[in-house]
């Protein structure tokens, strides 16, 4: 196929829809680069610039003007999740961290693991983790005789084997 602006050889295929009737539109990279289509390929890579990105995001979060934290990643303030009740991004749960771990354990009834409910698929496998590690703190509760949190390890443990049960 060929482009149809400049006939080169056409790398990119446009499918256009409005009011049901389809418009097909074939171009060449330098068209589609014309038309706002593709974005323009980077000039050069700054070694030194790429290099303090990456050190930037090994770091705490910044802080803007005002000392608020801003995530890195999409510049997100921790001032607008404050006010909107969102994040900006993924990095966003890295870089406030430590300020979103008390909301978490607030609203997780001081627990920073999630309560909520779980896919069918993935319960079975919950379960049997959470009995792991059950099993492994009555280990060590007894070992160190501490017999009142052992028994509620234990209980723990059969409440979790009566629901593998129903």
């Amino acid at each position: 196929m060929k482009c149809q602006i400049c006939s080169k050889p056409a790398t990119m295929h446009v499918t256009h829809t409005v009011n049901k009737k389809t418009r097909e539109l074939h171009l060449c990279e330098a068209c589609a680069r014309e038309m706002n289509l593709l974005p323009e390929p980077p000039q050069e890579i700054n070694v030194p610039a790429v290099l303090q990105l990456v050190m930037s995001h090994s770091q705490a979060p910044a802080r803007s003007a005002n000392g608020d934290a801003v995530c890195p990643e999409c510049g997100t303030p921790y001032a607008h999740f404050k006010a909107q009740g969102r994040l900006g991004c993924p990095h966003d749960y890295e870089a406030f961290r430590s300020m979103l771990e008390p909301l978490v354990e607030r609203v997780q009834n001081n627990a920073v693991r999630h309560v909520g409910k779980v896919p069918r698929r993935h319960r079975r496998r919950l379960r049997k983790s959470r009995q792991v590690e059950l099993e492994a703190r009555l280990v060590t509760a007894v070992r160190g005789e501490k017999y009142e949190e052992a028994a509620n390890l234990r209980d723990a443990i059969r409440a979790l084997g009566a629901d593998d049960e129903s």
